[in-house]
C-alpha cells in the first residue's frame, strides 16, 4: 500500500481538485487528508469523500501548527509501505500508481518522478525536470531534489525522519536533507514517469510570499547542517542551496521599494 499525505489549510478552492484527482486512482492507497485548523468549507469537501471512498481519512493536525505538523501527522498515522506527499492545490495524475509500483525496487528508499507544472497565471503546462533515470548520488542531484511531493519514499527509512515544525518555509528541502544523510542515494524514474500536476503561480518572489524571517530561519537551518557529521557530499549539496537561496534573498532586497 502507498500512502499519500496531504496537509491542507483554508483550501476550498483547491481541495476538492485534489481530492477528485485522487478518487479516480486505481491502486492499493491510504490518502491521509490532514486538516491544519481551517476555518472554510475545506472540512465538509473532504469528508463527502470520505464517505464515498473508504481509502480518504480525514485527520486534524495534532503536531505544531503549519505545513510541517501537518505532514508529521500523517507520517505517525501511515499504514503504507510507501509514503508520498501532495499539497492542496496539486493533482495526482490518473496513472500515477502504476507509475509508483514499476520502479519500486529493494533497496532504494527514495524516489524522484518528473511533474507537470501548470503556470496558472499564463494558463501553461510543461513537463518539467527530465532525467535519465536510475542512481543519481549526492555530488550530482537531479534538479528539483528539495521537494518532497515529486517523490516516493521507503515508509520503514522514514520511521526516525520528520518535518522541522519551526519552518514555514523551506521544510521540504531541510527533510529531504536528513534523508539524504542517511542515504546519499535517490533513485530517478525514467524521462516520461510524471505522477503530478504541480499549479505554480510565478508571482512574487519567496521571500514576499513567506516572508524575510521565514527565509531566513530557514537559510539558519541550513548554515548548521555544516557544523553537523554529515558528508562533505551532502554539505556541498548544503552550500549550493544556501548560494541560490542568499542570491534570491539579495535580488529581493535589490528590487524591494
Amino acid at each position: 500500500m502507498i500512502s499519500v499525505i496531504v496537509p491542507y489549510k483554508d483550501a476550498e478552492q483547491w481541495i476538492g481538485r485534489c481530492c477528485e484527482s485522487l478518487a479516480r486512482q486505481d491502486g492499493d492507497f491510504e490518502f491521509l487528508i490532514i486538516n491544519d485548523r481551517s476555518e472554510d468549507s475545506g472540512p465538509d469537501i473532504v469528508m463527502s469523500y470520505a464517505k464515498m471512498d473508504s481509502r480518504f481519512r480525514q485527520m486534524d493536525n495534532r503536531r505544531g501548527a503549519g505545513v510541517s505538523g501537518a505532514r508529521n501527522t500523517g507520517l505517525d498515522a501511515a499504514a503504507g509501505e510507501h509514503i508520498t506527499f501532495l499539497d492542496a492545490d496539486d493533482e495526482m495524475l490518473p496513472d500515477a500508481f502504476r507509475t509508483f509500483t514499476e520502479v519500486i525496487r529493494d533497496g532504494a528508499n527514495i524516489y524522484q518522478f518528473n511533474h507537470l507544472r501548470y503556470y496558472t497565471r499564463i494558463r501553461k503546462e510543461v513537463l518539467k525536470y527530465t532525467n535519465d533515470g536510475g542512481i543519481i548520488t549526492l555530488p550530482d542531484l537531479p534538479v528539483h531534489w528539495f521537494g518532497v511531493w515529486n517523490k516516493l519514499f521507503n515508509a520503514d527509512f522514514l520511521r526516525d525522519v520528520r518535518f522541522d515544525e519551526e519552518l514555514q518555509y523551506g521544510e521540504d528541502g531541510l527533510f529531504v536533507l536528513g534523508c539524504l544523510r542517511k542515504d546519499g542515494r535517490i533513485f530517478h524514474a525514467r524521462k516520461n514517469a510524471t505522477t503530478v500536476r504541480h499549479r505554480f503561480d510565478n508571482a512574487g518572489s519567496l521571500t514576499k510570499v513567506k516572508g524575510r524571517p521565514d527565509v531566513l530561519k530557514y537559510l539558519d537551518k541550513y548554515r548548521k547542517l555544516l557544523d553537523t557529521d554529515a558528508s562533505e557530499d551532502l554539505k556541498r549539496a548544503v552550500c549550493m542551496e544556501l548560494s541560490r537561496l542568499w542570491s534570491t534573498l539579495a535580488e529581493d532586497y535589490t528590487g524591494a521599494e
